[in-house]
């Protein structure tokens, strides 16, 4: 299978397509808040709009990651959430009908097997997988694996990343461009520089013809707003994910199925795009 046949792959690019309205990104770690409450999670958040559904791997060294998703993390684990949670999580998320995509630190995915990983998750039906810290060495095999399952490589672009790595970087996305909103961790609450996130986004479409998703630092609805005319897609975990760590239970699911509908929300009532990407063969 090749990402041309994958149909999950297909569904994804559906979504961020650049006639469409920015796509709502949703984070929730595999295993978190539990097995059968993630998955009930998934569901409901894909019904209140989530085009894709970004599941977490847990693992004990989030360096990306801010105080609440490294909790919901450490909460899976000691719930003993493993690899083949993940991909189970994947493949029931994969039933709601929108796209799934794993994040995952490169650790798990060496510990686990590169191929192993990348056909586990073509199998579950995931459209891809993003490896925020994959070393610049060992990006060549995990094209490869990634390349032979059929899956897409979205590629995490640091804020200070040179022109040299962007091109690199840029050459081996499939899928998107994850953009930080802010170079911070996960669950940055601090003021947004719109300006420069706009310079940021120019960069990378100068560079790609890749969709452009933003996440880190858009932490409510109102910013969502403000940085969607910028990006084809937001991304949106720890204001998911801290009502879940709050308020245990049915109260908490409540309240982040809420969060999630406003959300999406607030990406439909956001202004055209400024500056779209260009076409393939532009």
């Amino acid at each position: 299978m090749n990402d041309a046949q994958n149909p999950a792959v297909t569904r994804l690019a559906h979504a961020l397509r650049p006639e469409a309205a920015r796509a709502l990104g949703v984070f929730l770690p595999a295993g978190f808040p539990n097995w059968t409450a993630g998955i009930d999670l998934l569901h409901s958040f894909a019904q209140q709009g989530a085009g894709v559904l970004e599941v977490g791997v847990p693992t004990t060294s989030p360096v990306l990651d801010g105080p609440a998703i490294s909790a919901a993390y450490d909460q899976a684990l000691r719930q003993g959430v493993r690899m083949t949670h993940v991909m189970g999580t994947v493949r029931h998320a994969a039933e709601s009908g929108s796209s799934v995509v794993v994040m995952s630190y490169w650790s798990s995915v060496s510990a686990y097997g590169v191929q192993r990983f990348a056909e586990g998750l073509a199998d579950a039906g995931a459209a891809g997988a993003m490896i925020p810290d994959l070393p610049p060495a060992l990006m060549a095999p995990w094209l490869a694996a990634a390349r032979t399952a059929g899956i897409s490589t979205p590629q995490f672009v640091p804020r200070d990343v040179s022109d040299s790595a962007l091109a690199r970087l840029g050459a081996a996305a499939s899928g998107w461009m994850y953009a930080p909103a802010v170079a911070a961790a996960t669950g940055y609450q601090g003021a947004l520089d719109l300006a420069g996130m706009q310079h940021f986004t120019r960069r990378l479409r100068a560079r790609s013809h890749h969709p452009v998703v933003a996440g880190i630092g858009i932490s409510t609805p109102a910013r969502a707003r403000a940085i969607a005319p910028l990006v084809d897609g937001v991304v949106i975990g720890s204001p998911i994910v801290r009502p879940l760590l709050e308020q245990p239970g049915k109260l908490g699911h409540a309240q982040a199925t809420a969060r999630v509908r406003q959300f999406t929300e607030a990406l439909r009532d956001a202004a055209p795009l400024l500056n779209p990407r260009p076409t393939a063969s532009a």
